[in-house]
């Protein structure tokens, strides 16, 4: 298949929801904590993976992602990962931002690693922050979203009791 831009913003604007949810709790593998699930369009017609990792030591190193599972092809294409900060990487040597991978179709059609097009960004500044940036950014159902996801409680005082 030749990829194009406007299919590729279809693939992440079209509306989501859950077929294998996330367990609620994290999975620990090879120093990782980890969940997956598996998303489709609300119309049924595409399918995708999704991800969320970070380091145990190092839990501003994190990465949430969504790899598009075409049904014509073989394997699965990456198509948005929202990292923090993980060290040295070419285009940004000290890597000390929270960055965003995003796949074009010029990656893609050209047999590139498809999300290798990196931007710095201020949107989020933590996994759990990522986790809602993404959840909006690739159009998962907000109802649905909130049962897999419920965003952080944000308080003034704790109570220490």
């Amino acid at each position: 298949m030749n990829y194009t831009d406007e299919f590729i913003n279809q693939l992440f604007s079209c509306p989501k929801i859950f077929v294998d949810h996330p367990l609620k709790e994290y999975r620990e593998d090879r120093g990782h904590m980890k969940k997956n699930f598996t998303l489709q369009s609300e119309d049924g017609q595409f399918f995708f993976k999704g991800f969320i990792r970070y380091n145990i030591r190092f839990p501003e190193n994190f990465s949430v992602g969504l790899d598009y599972n075409p049904r014509e092809e073989k394997g699965t294409i990456c198509l948005l990962r929202c990292n923090g900060n993980h060290g040295e990487n070419v285009v940004f040597p000290d890597h000390s931002t929270c960055h965003i991978h995003r796949a074009t179709a010029h990656t893609i059609n050209e047999g590139l690693k498809p999300e290798s097009n990196i931007e710095e960004t201020i949107a989020y500044m933590n996994v759990e922050e990522a986790i809602q940036y993404y959840i909006k950014l690739i159009n998962i159902d907000s109802v649905e979203a909130e049962k897999n996801f419920p965003p952080m409680q944000l308080t003034l005082f704790t109570d220490n009791e």
